[in-house]
């Protein structure tokens, strides 16, 4: 005869621990087969899931706990490299822009000042084209500075969100929150 374990005895139903709503016991384990918390009665002889791999729900929540902290560091690593590329590349890019810019504009000047009693119309057309392209490349840095700022603040604000569902959710309420949270992250 098998003796029942402690948390098969019935009790005083604490009022923030999830019951089993067939055997009334509170939902200590995790049935990786159904992925859901069950009691003991349900792991046990004759419950639904004596067969299968049935766990503490407190191991399943410290993977999952692991899982979030690796994919924070991740992200950490994500926005350390996108910090970097906007620190040291961005700069280089926007200064080499202005650079040939402003070679470009000085051979235009240099080059028009020999015809310009000729050709005065001409002269405007091509500072025109050449602050045409400086505004194009000018343009193009702003619109990566802004995309990386963005996916920094996306980044930063993911890895908030999982901070703060590790610090506020209990075992039970992060196992059952799985699903939920590597779907939207």
């Amino acid at each position: 005869m098998s003796e029942k374990e402690p948390d098969q005895a019935p009790g005083p139903p604490e009022d923030s621990a999830p019951r089993c709503p067939e055997h009334d016991l509170e939902l200590k384990w995790f049935c990786s087969s159904e992925r859901r918390l069950v009691c003991a009665s349900c792991k046990g002889l004759g419950g639904p899931c004596r067969e299968h791999h049935v766990r503490r729900a407190e191991e399943r929540a410290e993977e999952l706990r692991n899982k979030i902290v690796d994919q924070c560091e991740k992200l950490q690593l994500q926005s350390a490299g996108i910090t970097k590329y906007m620190a040291e590349v961005l700069p280089r890019k926007n200064q080499n822009a202005a650079t040939l810019a402003s070679g470009a504009r000085e051979i235009v000047i240099q080059r028009l000042g020999l015809v310009k009693n000729v050709c005065e119309s001409e002269e405007q057309r091509l500072l025109e084209q050449v602050h045409t392209e400086e505004e194009r490349a000018h343009q193009s840095i702003l619109t990566q500075r802004s995309h990386w700022t963005e996916a920094l603040q996306k980044l930063s604000t993911i890895r908030t969100n999982l901070v703060s569902m590790l610090t506020d959710l209990d075992d039970r309420s992060l196992v059952q929150s799985e699903r939920e949270i590597f779907e939207r992250y």
